[in-house]
C-alpha cells in the first residue's frame, strides 16, 4: 500500500467528500421533500413496486398508480408508460436499473414492514435505500477505476487522473446531484467491463469471461447503447494484420469460452425481452420514447460544442483526454484500436439521439460519463507525456490549466444547481454574461433561448418588436378549392363574403396546410397561430370539432395540439372566432413538417370560414 498511497489517499478523500456532500444534501432535501422518486427515475424504478408490492407488473390496476401519483407527485404526466397488450401498460425504460435497485428495495421493504412507514414502494425507506445503493455502487466504481489505472500508470499519475475525472468532469455532478440515475451506475459497470477484459486477456480463465459477459449484459440491460462496449474486448490487443490474425486464432482456440460469453450475455439481456413479450406481446417492442436515433443526420457538433449542453464546452478538461489518444497510440498500440474505435462509434451513436441534449436535468453531456472508465487511459498517457517528454513551457501551461479547469467545473456545477446556468436554454450571449457570476438578473434572463413550455402566444397584438408576421395559408372559400371540397362550400351563410365551408357526413376534414420547416424559416423556433370562424347549430357536445396543428419528424408526430372550445364563449347560431397557438420544438430535421387543418369529430354539421395560418418568425434567434 505504501507504494500506491497517493492514489489511495485521493480515493479516500473523494469518498469522504461524497459522503459529506450526500449527507448534507439528503438532510436539506429531507426537510422539504425526501428524495422524490420522480420523472425518468420513476420509470426506471417502477418495475419493483409494481411487481413486489402491488403484484401488477402489467400495470393493469390503475387505482394504486393514481394513489401513488397523487401522494408523491413523481411527474406532471405518466409519460413513463405506454399502452401495451390488452389492458397492460409497458414501462418505456429498460429494466436494468430496476435489477440493480433490487437488493436495496428488498431491504427497504422489510424495514418498512415493521417500522411504521408505508409499505408502498415509495416511502422514506425506499427513497433512502436507493441513495445508499447508488452511493455504494459509486464507491465500488471509484476503487475499481483506481485498480485499472494502476495497471498502466504510476501512483502519482493515477492520483492525478482520479482527481481530473472524478472532480474535474461532469462525473462530479452525476455522483453528487444525479446519483440514482443510470450514469453513475454505468461508470461502475463499465469499469468492471474494462477490468475483466484485461483479466481475461491475461489469464484466459472462464470465470473472467463469465463476469465480463455478465457486466456487459447488465450495462446493456440498463442502456442498450452500452452494447458498444463489446468492441473493447473484441479489439483488445489488435493493432495490425498479424495481431488481428493472432486474436482470431486465440478466439478459435478458446471457442468454449466464447460460447459461454455469448450465452451469459444473451441470458442477462433476455430479461428485457421476456418483459416486452409479457407487456406488449412482442419480443421487440417499438420504441415508445418521443425521440429516436437520427443516424443519417447526427448532432455531433452540437453535442460537443453547443452552449446549450456541449460536452467540451462544459467539460473542457476532457480535451486533454482526447489529445491523449495520440500518445496512447505511441505508447501502447496494443489497446489503442479497441479504445478509439469504441470512443468514435459511441460518440456517433449518442450524438445521433434526437434529444441530443438529453433532457434538462443534467450538467454537460451525461452519456459521456459512461465512457470515463475508458477515457482515464488516454488521459493518463497524455499526463505521462507532459511529465516525461514535454517542454518546460508545456509543463507550466498544463500545471496552470488543470487546477483552473477543475475549479471551473466545480463552480459551473454549482451555477447549474442554482439555476444560473440554465438547464437547457443557455445561449452564447447568456453563457458569457453569467460567466463566473453568482447570481443572474431578470435583464440577463432575456438572453436565454425561448421557453418552450409556453403554451400561448401572448405577444400577438404587439409582435412587431420581436417577430415578422407571415400569413402562409388562408381559406375564404370565395374561390373554388378543389373538386373534392368544392361541393361542401355553401353560399347560404358566411362570416365574410358570400361563402363558407360545412364539415359533415364523410367530409370531416378541411383542406390541410402543409409545409416543411425549412420552407418557412431558418430559425430554431417560431410561433404558429391558426384561427377560424365557426358557426354551430347545436351545442359543442354534439358537434365535437377543433383546429389541429402538428409538427412531424421523419413521418412521426412530435407535437400535436388542438383548440378547446371551453376556452372560448361560443353561442349557437352566431359566428365566433377561435384559435390555437403552437410554439415549435427545435426542428430535428430540415425536412420536418408542419400541418394544420380543421376536424369535425362529431355527428352534426359545423360551418367554418376564414381559416387562416399565421407564423411569427423571430427577428433574433438566441441560440
Amino acid at each position: 500500500m505504501k507504494s500506491n498511497r497517493k492514489s489511495f489517499f485521493v480515493v479516500l478523500l473523494i469518498t469522504f467528500s461524497i459522503s459529506f456532500f450526500k449527507y448534507n444534501d439528503f438532510k436539506q432535501r429531507n426537510e422539504e421533500n425526501p428524495y422524490p422518486i420522480g420523472w425518468d427515475f420513476f420509470g426506471y424504478y417502477l418495475y419493483l413496486p409494481a411487481t413486489f408490492v402491488y403484484h401488477d407488473l402489467g400495470l393493469e390496476d390503475l387505482s394504486w398508480q393514481k394513489k401513488i401519483r397523487k401522494k408523491y407527485n413523481p411527474s406532471t404526466s405518466d409519460y413513463q408508460v405506454a399502452p401495451g397488450k390488452d389492458k397492460k401498460q409497458v414501462i418505456i425504460y429498460n429494466i436494468g436499473m430496476a435489477v440493480i435497485y433490487t437488493p436495496g428495495f428488498f431491504f427497504a421493504n422489510a424495514f418498512a414492514d415493521g417500522s411504521g412507514y408505508d409499505k408502498d414502494g415509495f416511502s422514506k425507506p425506499y427513497q433512502l435505500s436507493l441513495q445508499i445503493t447508488a452511493f455504494l455502487f459509486a464507491l465500488i466504481g471509484i476503487f475499481l477505476f483506481r485498480k485499472i489505472l494502476l495497471l498502466f500508470f504510476s501512483d502519482g499519475i493515477t492520483a492525478l487522473i482520479l482527481v481530473i475525472i472524478l472532480i474535474g468532469t461532469n462525473y462530479f455532478f452525476e455522483i453528487n446531484y444525479d446519483t440514482v440515475m443510470p450514469h453513475n451506475f454505468l461508470f461502475t459497470l463499465n469499469c468492471a467491463i474494462l477490468w475483466f477484459t484485461i483479466k481475461w486477456h491475461e489469464t484466459r480463465k472462464k470465470k473472467d469471461i463469465i463476469l465480463l459477459a455478465f457486466f456487459l449484459g447488465l450495462a446493456t440491460l440498463c442502456r442498450p447503447t452500452d452494447l458498444i462496449w463489446i468492441l473493447v474486448p473484441i479489439f483488445w490487443g489488435v493493432y495490425d494484420k498479424n495481431s488481428f490474425l493472432e486474436k482470431w486464432s486465440s478466439l478459435k482456440s478458446n471457442l468454449s469460452s466464447l460460447l459461454i460469453f455469448l450465452l451469459v450475455l444473451a441470458a442477462v439481456f433476455s430479461i428485457q425481452f421476456a418483459y416486452l413479450k409479457y407487456a406488449t406481446g412482442s419480443f421487440f417492442a417499438i420504441n415508445s420514447h418521443g425521440e429516436s436515433f437520427s443516424f443519417f443526420d447526427p448532432y455531433t457538433l452540437k453535442f460537443l460544442f453547443s452552449y446549450r449542453k456541449g460536452w467540451l464546452l462544459y467539460t473542457p478538461i476532457m480535451l486533454f483526454g482526447l489529445a491523449g489518444f495520440y500518445f496512447l497510440l505511441k505508447k501502447n498500440k496494443f489497446i489503442w484500436l479497441s479504445l478509439v474505435l469504441f470512443f468514435v462509434i459511441n460518440l456517433y451513436v449518442v450524438s445521433s439521439w434526437e434529444c441530443w441534449w438529453y433532457g434538462g436535468g443534467s450538467f454537460s453531456q451525461r452519456p459521456m460519463v459512461d465512457t470515463y472508465a475508458m477515457m482515464g487511459l488516454p488521459m493518463g498517457y497524455f499526463l505521462v507525456w507532459v511529465v516525461e517528454e514535454s517542454t518546460k513551457l508545456v509543463k507550466l501551461s498544463v500545471l496552470v490549466l488543470l487546477p483552473l479547469l477543475i475549479i471551473l467545473n466545480l463552480f459551473q456545477t454549482w451555477q447549474f444547481d442554482k439555476g444560473i446556468i440554465h438547464m437547457d436554454r443557455t445561449t452564447q450571449a447568456y453563457y458569457w454574461k453569467v460567466f463566473a457570476k453568482t447570481s443572474v438578473d431578470e435583464e440577463t434572463k432575456k438572453l436565454l433561448n425561448v421557453d418552450r413550455s409556453t403554451k400561448n402566444f401572448t405577444e400577438y397584438d404587439n409582435y412587431s418588436g420581436k417577430y415578422v408576421k407571415k400569413k402562409v395559408f388562408h381559406l375564404t372559400f370565395e374561390k373554388p378549392i378543389d373538386s373534392t371540397h368544392n361541393k361542401y362550400v355553401i353560399d347560404t351563410i358566411a362570416k365574410e363574403g358570400k361563402r363558407s365551408f360545412v364539415l359533415k357526413d364523410e367530409m370531416v376534414f378541411s383542406n390541410t396546410y402543409e409545409a416543411t420547416y425549412s420552407e418557412i424559416t431558418t430559425k430554431s423556433y417560431l410561433w404558429i397561430r391558426v384561427s377560424a370562424w365557426v358557426y354551430l347549430t347545436v351545442p359543442y357536445t354534439e358537434s365535437n370539432s377543433c383546429i389541429v396543428v402538428s409538427t412531424e419528424s421523419r413521418g412521426k408526430i412530435v407535437q400535436y395540439v388542438t383548440s378547446h372550445y371551453q376556452n372560448f364563449d361560443i353561442p349557437l347560431f352566431k359566428w365566433t372566432k377561435i384559435h390555437v397557438d403552437l410554439l415549435t420544438l427545435e426542428p430535428r430535421h430540415k425536412r420536418g413538417k408542419i400541418k394544420s387543418y380543421f376536424w369535425n369529430m362529431g355527428t352534426k354539421p359545423v360551418l367554418i370560414d376564414d381559416f387562416k395560418v399565421e407564423i411569427f418568425d423571430p427577428l433574433v434567434d438566441p441560440r
